[in-house]
Order: structure tokens, then C-alpha cells, then sequence
């Protein structure tokens, strides 16, 4: 093709796309690749023609500027799989639709009333706290935000199914990282037995799925009739297209959207943010005294944030870290000009958050954990974007945010946590940023600024 492409790597090192140890995955396939060969790359798998993307303001053009010219790919395909027709599946017009419907659960009224449960959820994990204890961090987080999500979501305690949320995750997880790369290469085979057969059973997800509508069944039963402004209540009262209240099938699609999604990214962004405090003491003790000059032991409220910025920035340089997603994918639908180059209609353009919130292009010293940074400036538009942008940004962001800052504070104004593990901790393999190993950190009681002896 000469140089009608962008450069990038070409033969058999486009392989390491498929890469399957820590050492050489597609995380790190993808940062090489664009890290030797600028802000945008090109390889080919195959049939495949895939543009890698690390520059802001082309990040900005293609999921604001030239938004319509692009659709949903390969994810959104293996996550249809999982969750059906939903929300983070659907293309324009009926995402618009469905959106319309579902934003009212996430107006500021709604927040102001989510932040409360947020509050007493995360100071009932941080007190039932041992001294001493060890914890499996991500699990820890999975159920503290399962509780959340289901309360604030629901209306209802799903304390009870966090065992076997987790088991299905884990299973999907294991199964995504082995077929999603894959997936590059045999998805026309996936589009067409999905329009073959539509109502057809999920080709990868059949028991994973089955499952989760066993969970979600009762929390249905009992809400059904009822007139609140969750999410649950939208999404039973909504229509659809037609005008008629959406099918079983398709509640069924959004509420298990919503308990998945609701709660595994910020269980996520929340174990890298304090296994980042736990490796950098001197980042946790300025927390510490922000939250003991402000809330004095007490609680944490949605009124005390604006007063609390340092833990604010803590949890979002987490999220520039360990942004949840490695990278959003997008189809061209027509030929498309980007940074001097035709786009080809039909290839594969991806955004990796986790590449471009770690390119030095945009901040200073990228690697290092400094939450100061955010402080006293803010980086370029869509040089940090770990929800996505435009239309199909994630709906729940605002939700999320909060979440995650009023755990940092619930749990850091009375509780320590220090690793437990030895050596690092590496980006395992699969397209969300999970840890490659379970996380331990040891919980010990904090002794509050204004309680320690004056020094003499």
C-alpha cells in the first residue's frame, strides 16, 4: 500500500495483537505500537484493516466531530453475546431512544439521592473492617459496588448474589480474553448466525446469560407496578419504538446491563486506586490529613466533595492510570479523511484511554501515580477520556465518579491498607484492565490526625 497507509508494525509482528502473556498481550502490543510509530498506526490482520489512534484532537473528531460516521466494533458484537439488545450495543437512532428513556436515573436530583446510599454503603464496608484483616481487593470492591448498584439502581439489596455475579464475571472474563482478539478475524461469521438466527441462544455466553436472568428474576417480580425513578422503574414503564412497553427479553437485556456495568468498572478503577495509594505512602498520608481536616471521623456527604479536592484528583489519577477499558473501537460506515489519510469504509479505528492518558505529549512524568496534576490544570480535550465521548459516552459517568470518590473518603478516614503481595502488579490479559493476580491488602485501623499525641 505504500504510503497510503499510516505506518505501523507489518508481518508476523502484528501478531503480538494476539499476544497471551503478561509480558507481551495486546496492552502492551498496542502502547508499543503506538509509541514507535506516533499518533496514528495502522496494521492488518488478515481481512482486518486496524488504525490505532493517540492524539486528543483526533480522539475528538472521531467520537464528536465526525461521530456519525462511525458505528460500534468487534466489542460491541461480543458484548451483544452477553447482553443482548441494550443500551451499550445499540447503534443511532434507537440508542438516542433509548437513552432519552434511561437518563432521567441520572439526573442531578437522582444523584444527590444515589450519593446518600453511596455514602452509607461505603461507611458500612469501612466499619465492618477488621484490624488485621487481609482482603482480596477486587473482590472486596466488586461487592461494596454490586450493594451500591443494586440499591441505587434496583431499589433492592443484592448483597446476597455478589458470590455469584462474581463467578459469572470471572467465567466471561476468561472466555473474553481468548475470544475477543480472535473475534477480529471470524466476526462476520458471529454477525451472520446473529442475523440468521436473532432470538438464537449466545453463541459464547448461553450459561452466563441464563444465570444472570435468575438473579435479576425476582428483583423484577417485586418491582413491577411500582413508579420510582431508578433505573429498574424507567426501564419497566418504558416503550419502545413501537410504541408498546419493551418485551421481557429486552427489560431483561438493560438490567443486566446495567448490574454488570454498573458496578464492575468502578470495582475496577477502585482496586487500581488503592493499590496505587497502598505502593505510595506519601499520596495516602496527604489524603489522610485532607480527610481528617474536613470530616473529623465523620461520614462522608455529597456536600463535603467540593471541600475534599486532593481525594477528588486521587481517584482521578486512578482512573489515568487504570482507565477501566483498554480501548473503545469504532467502524467506519463510509471512507473517512483522519490526520491526512482515507480511512477505509469498514475498518477498525481504536481509542485506547489507557494509552493516550499515559502519552508524555500530554502529561508531564505519565507513568508516575501524582494526583497533584489535577489540581492546578487540566490536559488537553480527550487527552483523558476513561468514560469515552459524544453520544455514546457511558451514561453512568457521573454516577461512577461519585461512587468511586466517596468510597476513597468512607474508607480512607478510618482505615489503612498496605500490600500484602509481593512484586508488582501487571495489566493482565483481555480488554478490561484487570489486575493479573488477585491483589491483597491488609487492613489496619488509622489513627486520626487530631488524636495523635503532639510532639514535643
Amino acid at each position: 500500500m505504500g504510503m497510503t497507509v499510516p505506518p505501523g508494525p507489518r508481518g508476523r509482528e502484528t501478531l503480538g495483537f494476539f499476544g497471551r502473556s503478561p509480558e507481551r498481550n495486546t496492552v502492551t502490543f498496542l502502547r508499543d505500537t503506538a509509541r514507535r510509530y506516533g499518533p496514528f498506526s495502522y496494521f492488518r490482520i488478515l481481512h482486518k484493516h486496524i488504525y490505532l489512534v493517540d492524539d486528543a484532537d483526533l480522539v475528538k473528531e472521531i467520537l464528536i466531530t465526525r461521530q456519525h460516521s462511525f458505528i460500534r466494533d468487534t466489542g460491541a458484537t461480543l458484548l451483544r453475546e452477553l447482553l443482548g439488545d441494550s443500551l451499550i450495543t445499540r447503534e443511532e437512532p434507537l440508542h438516542r431512544e433509548r437513552r432519552r428513556i434511561l437518563q432521567p436515573a441520572f439526573h442531578r436530583d437522582q444523584i444527590a439521592h444515589y450519593a446518600e446510599i453511596m455514602s452509607t454503603e461505603t461507611a458500612r464496608f469501612a466499619d465492618e473492617l477488621r484490624d488485621g484483616e487481609t482482603l482480596d481487593i477486587r473482590e472486596a470492591m466488586r461487592r461494596l459496588t454490586l450493594a451500591i448498584a443494586g440499591i441505587a439502581l434496583f431499589g433492592t439489596d443484592c448483597r446476597e448474589s455478589a458470590a455469584q455475579v462474581s463467578a459469572v464475571l470471572q467465567r466471561v472474563s476468561v472466555k473474553t480474553r481468548w475470544v475477543a482478539p480472535a473475534l477480529v478475524l471470524f466476526e462476520p461469521l458471529f454477525k451472520a448466525y446473529r442475523r440468521w438466527f436473532p432470538r438464537a441462544p449466545s453463541l459464547l455466553f448461553y450459561r452466563e446469560r441464563r444465570e444472570l436472568e435468575k438473579i435479576i428474576a425476582p428483583i423484577l417480580e417485586q418491582r413491577r407496578g411500582q413508579g420510582t425513578k431508578d433505573i429498574l422503574s424507567l426501564i419497566l414503564n418504558a416503550r419502545n419504538e413501537e410504541d408498546a412497553p419493551l418485551t421481557d427479553e429486552e427489560v431483561a437485556n438493560e438490567i443486566v446491563t446495567f448490574m454488570l456495568a454498573g458496578h464492575e468498572t468502578t470495582a475496577t478503577a477502585l482496586t487500581w486506586t488503592l493499590y496505587l495509594l497502598a505502593q505510595h505512602p506519601e499520596v495516602a498520608e496527604r489524603l489522610y490529613l485532607e480527610l481528617d481536616s474536613v470530616l473529623d471521623g465523620r461520614p462522608a456527604r455529597l456536600d463535603d466533595l467540593p471541600v475534599l479536592p486532593y481525594t477528588s484528583a486521587v481517584f482521578q489519577e486512578g482512573l489515568r492510570l487504570y482507565p477501566p477499558a483498554l480501548a473503545f473501537a469504532r467502524r467506519t460506515i463510509e471512507n473517512v479523511e483522519l490526520a491526512g489519510y482515507i480511512v477505509p469504509k469498514g475498518a477498525s479505528v481504536f481509542l485506547s484511554p489507557l494509552i493516550t492518558q499515559r502519552n508524555p505529549r500530554y502529561f508531564d512524568d505519565p507513568e508516575a501515580f501524582r494526583p497533584e496534576r489535577w489540581l492546578n490544570s487540566q490536559p488537553a480535550k480527550f487527552a483523558y477520556f476513561p468514560f469515552g465521548g459524544g453520544a455514546k459516552s457511558c451514561i453512568g459517568e457521573s454516577f461512577a465518579r461519585l461512587e468511586g470518590v466517596l468510597a476513597l473518603t468512607n474508607l480512607g478516614r478510618k482505615r489503612l491498607l498496605s500490600c500484602s503481595n509481593g512484586g508488582s502488579i501487571a495489566i493482565g490479559v483481555g480488554m478490561l484492565l484487570r489486575p493479573d493476580r488477585t491483589i491483597l491488602l491488609q487492613v489496619s485501623e488509622r489513627t486520626r490526625a487530631s488524636e495523635e499525641a503532639p510532639t514535643l
